[in-house]
C-alpha cells in the first residue's frame, strides 16, 4: 500500500496521476457504453443483440463511477495542493 503524501509537491503528483487514471477509466467505460448503445440501436428488432449492447452498456457503468471518483479525488487533491480554501 502506497504512503501517503507527506508535503504538497508530492500531494500535486499523486493528483496529478489519480486524474489521470480517472480519465482513462471514464474512456473505457465511455467507450463500453457507446459500443452498447449501437447495439441496442442498430439490431432494435433482434434479442440476442440487444441483450449483448445491454450487458455491454452494464459492464461501462463500474469503471465510469469509478473513473469518475478517480477524476474527482484528483481534482481535490490538487486544489489542496495548492493550498486554497474549498469554500
Amino acid at each position: 500500500m502506497p504512503l501517503q503524501a507527506s508535503n504538497d509537491r508530492e500531494l500535486g503528483r499523486t493528483g496529478e496521476r489519480q486524474r489521470r487514471t480517472g480519465s482513462h477509466l471514464l474512456l473505457l467505460g465511455g467507450v463500453l457504453f457507446a459500443i452498447g448503445l449501437l447495439l441496442m440501436i442498430a439490431f432494435s428488432g433482434q434479442n440476442l443483440p440487444v441483450y449483448i449492447g445491454v450487458a455491454l452498456a452494464a459492464l461501462g457503468a463500474p469503471p465510469t463511477l469509478g473513473g469518475l471518483a478517480l477524476f474527482l479525488s484528483g481534482l481535490v487533491s490538487g486544489r489542496s495542493a495548492k493550498q486554497k480554501p474549498f469554500a
